[in-house]
């Protein structure tokens, strides 16, 4: 009886130090899982600044949806100004200009040149690892110490984000923002 009592003890505590390991690790690939994901996400909000950025340096403002955002990319062009010359110390930019010193050359190239020849511009408005959910995109114009400015803000919740995971007991508030711009602030940096 006491080797019966001694076996059972320790089949239960080969059980539980499965459950305690098995627990520990669960955390660890969620933790792996989520840092990835994030990242992955916070890049393809890099990629919209990038576009909102070349939109703005084209239009004067940024696009207020992605249809509009994903047209400029894939039809509109950039405007490259080139100066060919050196500028004399005595002279401004604009002066050497002026008396042809220096020449301005102006040319176009494809807006999709900002990308990679194999990136997917239709996937920008495309939350990564969400099964097709789109990122919220606003545009807009704030007054910024008596100065207009365009703003923009493109954002996720964590709940998209982490679409598919596990979350149960991972301490993870799904509705938290991922975002890049600001609609309140003339800022176009992530809030991670």
């Amino acid at each position: 009886m006491k080797i019966g009592i001694q076996a059972a003890l320790f089949a239960i505590a080969i059980a539980l130090a499965y459950f305690i390991y098995a627990g520990i690790q669960n955390k660890i690939d969620f933790r792996d899982m989520a840092q990835q994901r994030r990242e992955v996400v916070q890049n393809r909000l890099l990629e919209v600044v990038d576009a909102q950025k070349k939109f703005k340096q084209e239009k004067g403002r940024y696009a207020a949806n992605f249809p509009e955002l994903i047209n400029f990319v894939k039809n509109d062009s950039l405007t490259i100004i080139k100066a060919i010359g050196n500028v004399p110390d005595s002279l401004t930019e604009v002066e050497a200009v002026e008396l042809g010193i220096v020449i301005r050359d102006t040319s176009l190239v494809p807006a999709s040149t900002i990308f990679p020849s194999d990136f997917s511009v239709d996937s920008l408005r495309y939350v990564p690892f969400s099964g097709g959910d789109e990122f919220k995109i606003q545009a807009g114009v704030i007054e910024k110490n008596k100065v207009n400015v365009n703003v923009f803000e493109v954002s996720t919740t964590l709940e998209k984000v982490y679409n598919g995971l596990n979350t149960k007991n991972e301490a993870v508030k799904l509705t938290d923002i991922v975002k890049v711009g600001s609609m309140s602030e003339p800022i176009t940096t992530g809030n991670w």
